[in-house]
């Protein structure tokens, strides 16, 4: 994975779409007074502004992530002596910050390799207090894309794949699975809150529709370029989803697309050790 400074995700965490989701990840917390969140995978603080705002009786809030163009789009999103921002990756999160009641990963879990997953989570409810609670949301799941869609995301290959042909480029195909790929279903998700000590777990899935601005809008974030490409060139990936997405929304006479979100969390039983 590249995080690249001018491809960051800031562009995607602005559209009122990624706005409506994060609230809702962020309504799920339930933050307590004087408590303390982590949220992992902060990137430009979209999540940590919601979490400001929505839960303003709480006494901190750590934002860790790994690309420092992001956190830099993070702190000048942000200048409250509440909140703190840490260079760092999910995997790592009990060396990044001390005990908290709420750890937040809003769109993360996805580019962690599915064999890491556990562990994050797990690490997250170690630093957990009891009745403390981890909440996450994906994109990419199993499930997430709803049936009558995949004509779109055939199209959409298939006109990125003609763009850059047009350019003396070429997809690259051969290659790993992109870690987004490696899908989980909603109850393997529930299957990892559990297996890492959680008492109580829980999944809920909502739909979505995205319009071409928000397409366009994760068509200049590195990682979707490089996952969904496998080029290189950040520049000449971006330019040629973004020509692909605009010709299949114009062939299929789209006006959105809808998708679904998973949300998923567990909660941490109050008679366990801190």
């Amino acid at each position: 994975m590249t995080f690249s400074r001018g491809y960051e995700f800031d562009a995607m965490s602005r559209r009122p779409l990624y706005g409506d989701v994060t609230q809702r990840l962020v309504d799920i917390c339930e933050a307590p007074d004087g408590g303390v969140v982590a949220d992992v995978g902060c990137g430009s603080g979209l999540a940590t502004q919601l979490l400001l705002e929505r839960s303003a009786q709480v006494s901190a809030i750590v934002g860790i992530d790994p690309s420092e163009h992001e956190l830099a789009i993070a702190r000048q999103r942000l200048r409250d002596p509440k909140v703190r921002f840490v260079q760092g990756r999910a995997q790592d999160v009990e060396s990044l910050t001390g005990p908290v009641d709420v750890a937040v990963l809003s769109n993360v879990m996805h580019q962690i390799p599915a064999a890491e997953r556990g562990s994050v989570i797990a690490g997250c409810h170690r630093l957990l207090a009891p009745g403390g609670r981890c909440v996450l949301n994906t994109l990419f799941y199993e499930g997430a894309v709803l049936p009558e869609t995949r004509p779109f995301y055939a199209h959409w290959l298939r006109a990125t794949r003609d763009a850059l042909r047009e350019r003396g480029q070429d997809l690259v195909l051969a290659r790993g699975k992109p870690v987004a790929l490696q899908t989980l279903t909603p109850g393997r998700h529930e299957e990892l809150f559990a297996q890492a000590g959680f008492s109580q777990t829980k999944s809920e899935e909502a739909v979505y529709p995205w319009t071409l601005q928000d397409w366009e809008a994760l068509c200049t974030y590195s990682v979707f370029v490089e996952g969904a490409t496998g080029i290189s060139d950040l520049a000449l990936g971006s330019e040629a989803l973004t020509d692909g997405l605009r010709a299949t929304f114009e062939r299929l006479e789209l006006t959105e697309v809808p998708r679904r979100w998973l949300f998923a969390w567990g909660i941490k039983g109050s008679q366990e050790d801190g």
